[in-house]
């Protein structure tokens, strides 16, 4: 079974998860930033319950809800909160902190980062996707003007924004992170995904994350102007040393 499936930047980052945690015997803790609803940690942290923990933050509280009931008997917390207004609801570090297709969905992106940061050990991980499809596809651009304006009213929940390469470069710089893997991901066989029986899924998923990491092995440098063709960006990150 595989641990998720129709996002090939988050199969690979489950995957690299999996690897991680059958190489360590200690207790794992995850953070997971903006998890939404957590039906991407159903599968791992089922496989893994008894030295793993999961804390998910997220704003929207239908999301919450529906987070919980998703990984109801497993061992998990969700936290009703935007990821930068964590003062007295977190403690600890973990040691690996998580961000799946969050971003660009973040008003205050300096904030969120530096949440990562604090709250990651020393030598921990932090894996992060971001998605430029709702700006490539020419359908959200409605929502792509009013969300902007609304943010800096307060109204931060319809906020969303192209998160160009520079820019995330130069805010990780600034936090103190280094970048130790870069990978693009989700080609239009993120469509193909939809329509693939699900007794073939986990094939296609394997063939699909082949074809990808093969992509990312040529000879080619990313830019915002590749967005349209490679819609998700991913890195991990550690602490700069």
């Amino acid at each position: 079974m595989p641990l998720t499936s129709g996002n090939c930047a988050k199969i690979y980052c489950l995957d690299w998860l999996d690897k991680y945690l059958l190489e360590r015997s200690n207790p794992v803790k995850i953070l997971d930033l903006g998890c939404g609803e957590a039906l991407n940690f159903v599968n791992l942290l089922a496989k893994y319950s008894k030295r793993i923990s999961y804390t998910g933050v997220e704003p929207d509280d239908k999301a919450c809800q529906l987070a919980r009931e998703n990984l109801r008997g497993l061992p998990a917390t969700i936290i009703n909160s935007y990821a930068y207004k964590l003062t007295h609801k977190l403690e600890g570090k973990f040691d690996v902190v998580i961000s799946f297709s969050a971003l660009e969905h973040v008003y205050h992106r300096l904030a969120f980062l530096q949440t990562a940061k604090e709250y990651l050990v020393s030598d921990g991980y932090f894996l992060i996707n971001y998605d430029a499809g709702h700006f490539v596809s020419g359908r959200e651009r409605f929502k792509n003007i009013i969300g902007p304006l609304l943010a800096p009213l307060g109204l931060e929940k319809y906020y969303q924004s192209l998160v160009k390469e520079e820019e995330f470069r130069r805010l990780i710089q600034f936090v103190g992170f280094e970048i130790i893997d870069q990978k693009f991901f989700n080609t239009k066989l993120k469509g193909v995904a939809k329509v693939i029986p699900p007794g073939q899924l986990a094939d296609f998923s394997r063939r699909w994350l082949e074809c990808e990491l093969w992509l990312n092995n040529l000879d080619i440098k990313y830019t915002d102007d590749l967005a349209p063709v490679f819609e998700t960006r991913n890195f991990i990150l550690q602490h700069k040393k």
